[in-house]
């Protein structure tokens, strides 16, 4: 279980690299776990700066949460503007 391997607060985080040395998985496989664990209700909160961690406050997860759902916006704002494109056409 990766919630194990964290430390409370963002700045005690721990990176993916360092993830990769703890666990002997690669990248992949620990994004599929933290996900998982994740959705069980664990909350591993990340950024970028500090790696994953565990929220030593509500006011942490909330920006957490607050960025993720960001993420999720821009996402969608692409996908709308992809499928509402034209397909090329070659000549």
């Amino acid at each position: 279980m990766i919630y194990k391997l964290l430390h409370t607060g963002a700045e005690n985080g721990v990176t993916l690299r360092d993830m990769e040395t703890l666990t002997k998985q690669d990248s992949r496989a620990i994004r599929k776990q933290i996900e998982a664990e994740r959705r069980a209700g664990v909350p591993i909160l990340a950024d970028s700066k500090s790696g994953y961690f565990l929220p030593n406050s509500e006011g942490e997860k909330a920006r957490c949460v607050k960025q993720m759902r960001g993420r999720a916006r821009e996402i969608l704002r692409t996908a709308d503007a992809i499928e509402a494109g034209e397909i090329a056409q070659n000549e």
